[in-house]
């Protein structure tokens, strides 16, 4: 199908922007739990949210411009595979878990309490 190229082309370039966003002004933004990356371990303190928001805007764009990519380049497959079609969106759900655990992860190695 043809619109589910574009559809899935549009949910990359959204990903991008929103990891553009939390890089760029959730760390200007008071620690909260409703805008910008808000766990227990980014609330300790300032610089532990500012990074936090900062980490996570950064990979969350960066794996949605590989993930573009990917789809990119398989987008002859994706429009006649249903495998491959389910597989894509599976990658595009799985990045804001996969950008949660590194961002954990980079906290725990970070601020270590």
């Amino acid at each position: 199908m043809l619109i589910y190229g574009y559809l899935l082309m549009v949910s990359d370039a959204l990903l991008i922007l929103g990891g553009a966003t939390m890089y760029w002004f959730s760390p200007r933004l008071r620690r909260n739990w409703v805008l910008g990356y808000g766990s227990p371990r980014s609330m300790i303190n300032d610089t532990a949210w500012q990074a936090a928001n900062r980490f996570a805007g950064m990979a969350l764009a960066l794996l949605a411009v590989l993930a573009m990519l990917c789809h990119v380049s398989l987008w002859s497959l994706i429009e006649i595979d249903q495998f491959a079609q389910t597989a894509s969106v599976g990658l595009i759900l799985a990045l804001p878990f996969l950008v949660m655990y590194l961002t954990e992860k980079y906290l725990a190695h970070s601020f270590k309490n």
